[in-house]
C-alpha cells in the first residue's frame, strides 16, 4: 500500500473554491491507487470565522492558561477536518477522520509551542484498511497527562512529517501558495529561479536564516527520518521542489547551481559589552544565564582589548534584547564592563549551498560585494554551506538582489 501525505494551509482550506483546488490534488492521488493523508490547517487568515487568529481575537487570552490558549486553537483544526471529510464523502470518496487523541502525536507539555517526543501509526493505519483517505488535523498533539497540545508557528508541517514517519509513507507533499522553492524570495529578486531539488541540510539552513517556505523542525525530521518532502503549489499540478537527501543530491547532481539560495531576515539585534574583566570567566557565565532565560545567540565574537579587558559581541533576535539586558545586568559586578552598548536595525543575509565547501573564494565574494555596494558588514558568520552577513536592517533586501545577481545572475 503506497502511502502519501499531505499538507494543506489556511489558504488551501480557507474557501469552497480553494478547497477545490485541495480536493483536485487529493483526488488525483488517491485516482493514482495510493492511499491518501491529508493534514489540514485551520481555514484561512484572520478575520475568516475559523481562523486560528480569529478564533484568538474573541476571548481575553490573559484571562486563559496556556493550556486552554491550546484547547481554543486547535479547535480550527478539528472544523477543517470535518468540513473536508464531509465535502469529499459528498463527491461520493470513502474518507474518515482522526480526533487529537488518535493522531499519535505525544509531546512535552510545553504548551503553545510543544515538542514531540514520539509518534505511532496505528490508529491512522487502521483506519487506512477500510477508507481511501484520512484527514488530520495539524497543528497539534497530545502530552503525558492527555492535554492539547500545540507545535508552534508552521507546526502543520511539522505534523505532516510526523504523521509520515509514523505510517512510513512514501512522501509527504507540503503544499503551499507558491510552486516551490526558489534561489531567493521572487518578491525581493524578481530574477529568482525555482529548484527541482535541495538537499536537507540546505533546506534547513533556508529556513532558519528567514526562508518561509518550510518550518526547519518539519525539515530536520524529515533528514533524521529520509522522509521526502515535495514542497508544491494547491493551485497547479506541476512538479514543485523536492527535499532529499545530502548523499543523493551530491551523488546524482540533481542541483545545478552552486549557492542553492540567498535569504534575509530584519529581526537582529547586536549587544557589545566593552571592557569586560578578561580574568574571570564572565563570558562563560554569561552565556550560561542567556541560555536559562531561553535565547539563541545567533554569533558571539570575544576580542582581548590590553589591560586584561576584552570586548564581547553577540547577536539575538531584537525581541530578545530586553531578557539579555537583564542578564547583563545582574552580572554587573563579575562582568565589570566598562558600557553596554546595543544596536538595534540589525539584518541579516545569508548565501547558503553545498558548494561553498568545495568552491575558493566564496567569503571574499559575498564580502566585497556588499562592500562594494556601501553595504557595511558588522559581524559574520560561516559554515561549510552558509555565509552570513550582519548588516543594516535597511540593507537587507538591496543585499539579496546583489547577491544573486553575483551568484546566479
Amino acid at each position: 500500500m503506497k502511502i502519501i501525505v499531505q499538507k494543506f494551509g489556511g489558504t488551501s482550506t480557507r474557501s469552497i473554491e480553494t478547497r477545490e483546488h485541495m480536493y483536485k490534488n487529493i483526488i488525483r492521488e488517491h485516482d493514482k491507487g495510493n492511499k491518501v493523508v491529508a493534514v489540514v490547517s485551520a481555514m484561512g487568515r484572520y478575520d475568516d470565522p475559523y481562523a486560528t487568529d480569529t478564533l484568538l481575537s474573541i476571548v481575553h487570552t490573559d484571562q486563559l492558561t496556556d493550556e486552554e490558549i491550546d484547547r481554543l486553537t486547535s479547535i480550527g483544526e478539528t472544523i477543517s477536518t470535518l468540513v473536508v471529510k464531509s465535502e469529499l464523502a459528498k463527491k461520493g470518496y470513502v474518507v474518515d477522520t482522526v480526533t487529537n487523541g488518535e493522531l499519535g502525536i505525544l509531546t512535552d507539555s510545553h504548551h503553545q509551542n510543544a515538542t514531540i517526543t514520539t509518534v505511532e501509526g496505528k490508529h491512522i493505519l487502521d483506519k487506512l484498511k477500510n477508507a481511501d483517505i484520512v484527514i488530520c488535523p495539524g497543528f497539534q498533539g497530545y502530552s503525558q497527562n492527555g492535554k492539547i497540545t500545540t507545535l508552534g508557528r508552521g507546526g502543520s508541517d511539522l505534523s505532516a512529517v510526523a504523521i509520515g514517519v509514523a505510517i512510513d509513507a512514501n512522501e509527504v507533499e507540503i503544499y503551499s501558495d507558491v510552486n516551490g522553492i526558489y534561489t531567493a524570495d521572487p518578491r525581493i529578486v524578481p530574477d529568482a529561479m525555482k529548484l527541482n531539488y535541495i538537499s536537507y541540510s540546505e533546506m534547513l539552513e533556508l529556513s532558519k536564516n528567514g526562508a518561509k517556505v518550510l518550518n526547519h523542525r518539519c525539515v530536520q525530521l524529515a533528514a533524521k527520518h529520509d522522509i521526502v518532502i515535495h514542497a508544491r503549489s494547491s493551485f497547479d499540478e506541476n512538479q514543485g521542489t523536492y527535499v532529499l537527501g545530502d548523499e543523493k543530491i551530491m551523488k546524482d547532481h540533481l542541483n545545478q547551481f552552486i549557492i542553492s539560495g540567498i535569504t534575509g531576515s530584519q529581526n537582529e539585534a547586536r549587544i557589545t559589552l566593552v571592557g569586560v574583566d578578561a580574568k574571570v570567566n564572565g563570558a562563560g557565565e554569561l552565556f550560561e544565564k542567556i541560555a536559562d532565560a531561553n535565547v539563541n545567540v545567533n554569533v558571539f565574537s570575544q576580542a582581548l582589548v590590553g589591560g586584561g579587558r576584552m570586548d564581547i559581541s553577540l547577536i539575538i533576535n531584537d525581541k530578545d534584547v530586553p531578557a539579555v539586558v537583564e542578564v547583563i545586568n545582574d552580572l554587573k559586578e563579575t562582568l565589570q564592563a566598562k558600557k553596554t552598548i546595543v544596536r538595534g536595525n540589525i539584518g541579516k543575509v545569508a548565501v547558503i549551498g553545498v558548494g561553498i565547501k568545495n568552491n575558493k573564494g566564496m567569503f571574499q565574494k559575498v564580502y566585497n560585494t556588499l562592500m562594494s555596494h556601501d553595504i557595511n558588514v558588522e559581524m559574520t558568520s560561516c559554515s561549510e554551506i552558509n555565509i552570513s552577513c550582519y548588516i543594516d536592517r535597511d540593507d537587507v533586501k538591496r543585499a539579496q538582489v546583489l547577491l544573486h545577481e553575483a551568484f546566479l545572475g
